[in-house]
């Protein structure tokens, strides 16, 4: 990253011609990061501006980000299918992303295996999240007097005040995560118990009750560009995720569940982002078919 922004100092390029002499996999290392950085040119326009915003907010994360990108290379940013819609179902298939532009002008992006129906009226403007995750960011409403923007989810409803927040079906309840504005979560079973979430938190709330917030993380909506970010996470919870976006079943061995995997790696060919974990941890995969691998100890 430091050569990308320009020449190195003399002493730079000191610590760099002795940190190569120290050991044949120091040079190794150097050779495989320069072949990297000769790929960089072939990323398209909007993944590098992507990457020069993320270098600004902290260095370590772009470099992190660089390596993901450039393996992934320019497939690892995908055209999204975008159209304006006001009474519609929508879904993605697994591995699949799609980004929507509603009647109103709100942005609504599908994550992996997504279940949407769409419904405005004169009252409301409606979205029902059946399954998966969603990114929302929602527009001024053009009626008079404007009509309020609900998500509804198996627990409740999610009433948007002007806002970017996503909301992502669990296996028990949902989590909604706010980044601009605020929402209020209303419990189907108590509504008095209702919350408002402001931006920057987070909160999993079900049909009787909603749990305290606590801080949401900008990263975990990292797959809108198709990238997982990770930051000390048990390997259990990341083959988990990658399991979202892949067809079959990827299982993790209980003996390296515990394993902290950070990174930035790609979702649009998670056998690639397989092979770059096991490069990089002490894991390997193993096949029983095509469609059933488990992730256990090299």
């Amino acid at each position: 990253m430091e050569l990308h922004d320009g020449p190195l100092s003399q002493p730079q390029r000191a610590q760099l011609d002795e940190w190569r002499r120290r050991s044949a996999e120091h040079e190794l290392a150097w050779e495989k990061a320069t072949a990297l950085m000769g790929k960089f040119g072939t990323l398209p326009p909007s993944a590098a501006a992507a990457l020069k915003t993320v270098s600004m907010r902290e260095r370590r994360g772009a470099v992190k980000l660089a390596a993901a990108l450039l393996v992934a290379g320019p497939a690892g940013w995908l055209a999204y299918r975008t159209a304006p819609w006001s009474d519609a179902g929508f879904r993605t298939a697994t591995g699949e992303r799609r980004d929507i532009v509603l009647a109103d002008g709100t942005r609504l992006t599908l994550n992996t295996d997504t279940h949407v129906d769409v419904a405005f009226d004169r009252a409301r403007r409606m979205v029902n999240l059946r399954r998966g995750e969603i990114l929302i960011t929602t527009a001024k409403d053009g009626t008079y007097p404007p009509r309020p923007f609900l998500v509804g989810v198996g627990e409740g409803a999610i009433r948007a005040l002007g806002t970017r927040f996503a909301v992502r079906q669990l296996d028990e309840g949902s989590r909604v995560s706010v980044f601009d504005g605020a929402v209020e979560l209303r419990p189907r079973d108590t509504p008095l118990a209702a919350a408002v979430i402001p931006a920057g938190r987070q909160s999993a709330f079900y049909s009787a009750r909603v749990e305290p917030s606590s801080e949401a993380d900008e990263n975990a909506i990292a797959w809108q560009h198709g990238m997982l970010i990770a930051d000390r996470m048990p390997m259990a919870r990341f083959v988990a995720e990658l399991n979202r976006y892949r067809r079959g079943t990827l299982r993790c061995d209980p003996a390296v569940a515990k394993l902290a995997v950070s990174g930035a790696f790609p979702l649009v060919d998670i056998d690639l982002t397989l092979s770059l974990l096991e490069q990089t941890q002490p894991v390997k995969l193993r096949y029983v078919t095509r469609f059933w691998a488990t992730v256990g100890p090299a």
